[in-house]
């Protein structure tokens, strides 16, 4: 019933395994499925899935949780899916959900159990457990306010019934399972980027004086939807001084000639997402325009000549901004005396961040990359005086030589 590609069952059965091998003795992991928020009315919002529960059973719908315990008496509670069965009357407004058959066959647990069975599971369970793994949002982004997850409720209940248990983390673990792209990740990244790819050659024609910003986009979702595809986030059409907004989400102005069009887009087939930007002129761009494109472009060349496995993404940036404060003393955006620290007023965001599930997947900045990790590099330079903002964004592979662009068969520049 999914109108997008699944990754293979046996993906999940592996994540599942490499999960069990981390988990200490005696400790039992938990993992929830994300639940559907209200909206106003009778209405809820769109539905995101719990990456790390997506990422163990490839199961797309509200509620349910994933139950780990490799160290069961029996071989049936070592590995037990719990999911919701919808009602007649909710199938007859909603349709196909989840069965438990289609559930085993999608997610490879042969253990796969009505959510209402697991209150009477877990008390038969929590004697034989050393402690409780927990899946919480840690991510370093993470800015918006708190709102108490599946987890964070399960880990009150447990505090407050159980208190000898040991809490733990898994969110570190997964993290760092996560971090390894497998082969069947890559391959569908990389349809994930032709679509996008796809979708800046269709609207290079419509970068014309007057036309919609909000057109632009219109055409966009167009290209990703008959792929099977929908935007990894809202999309970014950012015409002229609009560029120097950094995630810019209105698209409401008309183009105008001479000016700039910043392009932030990335299609998302099933649970993996691509994430690129050019910035294109509209008419024939300015002589100052058509200098820092041309340097920003050195430095995503630049950018990717460092980029190796051992490195972390906080020392891959530091060496980059090093040589772009160089550059930007070259055409006199900052003096020959400024600070270290001074290139921030043209760049201000990270080089890049990590790539998946997640368009602002998980990861360490402080740690070594590792074979297989996917970052995306954004050098950019941003000029609100002169009404210029420019990135140029690749998604790149980690591999033993170096980094691999998978972006590459679009040209960093995009001249009209």
């Amino acid at each position: 019933m999914l109108r997008y590609p699944a990754l293979p069952t046996g993906f999940y059965a592996r994540n599942r395994q490499r999960l069990i091998e981390a988990l200490p003795p005696g400790v039992a992991a938990i993992v929830f499925a994300n639940e559907l928020l209200p909206g106003e009315a009778d209405t809820t919002l769109p539905f995101q899935q719990n990456s790390n529960y997506l990422y163990l059973t490839g199961i797309e719908t509200p509620g349910g949780l994933l139950w780990l315990f490799p160290d069961a008496p029996v071989e049936e509670a070592r590995e037990v899916l719990f999911i919701p069965i919808a009602s007649p009357e909710k199938r007859l407004w909603e349709g196909w959900s989840y069965g438990i058959e289609e559930a085993a066959t999608r997610s490879g647990v042969k253990q796969v159990k009505p959510l209402p069975e697991w209150n009477a599971f877990w008390r038969r369970m929590v004697s034989r457990i050393q402690g409780i793994a927990l899946d919480y949002n840690e991510h370093d982004r993470q800015t918006y306010s708190f709102l108490p997850s599946p987890a964070h409720r399960f880990a009150q209940r447990i505090r407050q019934e159980f208190p000898a248990h040991t809490l733990h983390r898994l969110a570190p673990i997964l993290a760092r399972l996560r971090q390894s792209k497998s082969p069947e990740e890559i391959l569908l990244l990389r349809e994930a980027i032709a679509i996008t790819i796809e979708a800046y050659q269709t609207i290079l024609p419509l970068l014309q004086e007057e036309v919609m910003e909000y057109e632009i986009e219109a055409e966009i979702l167009r290209v990703f939807v008959k792929n099977r595809a929908q935007p990894s986030f809202p999309p970014i059409i950012a015409g002229g001084e609009r560029a120097c907004v950094l995630h810019y989400h209105h698209n409401s102005q008309p183009l105008q000639a001479g000016t700039l069009v910043l392009i932030d887009i990335g299609a998302r087939l099933g649970p993996i997402a691509a994430d690129l930007t050019r910035t294109i002129p509209v008419g024939e761009p300015s002589p100052l325009a058509q200098k820092y494109l041309l340097l920003v472009e050195e430095c995503q060349k630049y950018a990717q000549s460092l980029l190796r496995h051992g490195i972390s993404l906080d020392s891959w940036h530091r060496s980059f901004t090093a040589y772009l404060q160089d550059k930007l003393k070259e055409v006199d955006l900052l003096s020959q005396e400024a600070s270290p620290e001074e290139y921030k007023k043209f760049f201000p965001h990270g080089l890049g961040h990590f790539l998946g599930i997640d368009v602002h997947d998980v990861g360490s900045r402080y740690d070594p990359l590792p074979v297989g990790s996917v970052v995306t590099c954004e050098p950019g330079l941003y000029v609100p005086a002169q009404r210029i903002g420019i990135r140029i964004e690749n998604d790149l592979l980690v591999t033993e030589q170096g980094c691999e662009n998978l972006s590459a068969a679009l040209p960093d520049r995009l001249e009209l």
